[in-house]
């Protein structure tokens, strides 16, 4: 069996690769990794959300974009 790299080990072991944000009530912490962009997305008490993006920009968009469905569909 061959080991396989650890993708996301850059953004989660080096705590200037994070970068961190807030919008409506959520928290978002990403950073980059190997394969692109993670996010872990969440409110107060929550758990967190993973996505992956090719870049920071499509990042940001898609995870305001969950964001507003999740606060729709309580609606």
């Amino acid at each position: 069996m061959t080991s396989q790299p650890d993708l996301a080990s850059p953004a989660l072991s080096d705590p200037d690769l994070i970068e961190e944000m807030q919008f409506l009530e959520h928290r978002i912490r990403f950073g980059p990794t190997q394969t692109g962009w993670v996010p872990f997305i969440a409110r107060q008490g929550q758990r967190p959300t993973i996505l992956l993006a090719s870049d920071r920009e499509t990042l940001i968009a898609e995870a305001h974009t969950l964001i507003r469905r999740r606060i729709a569909g309580k609606r």
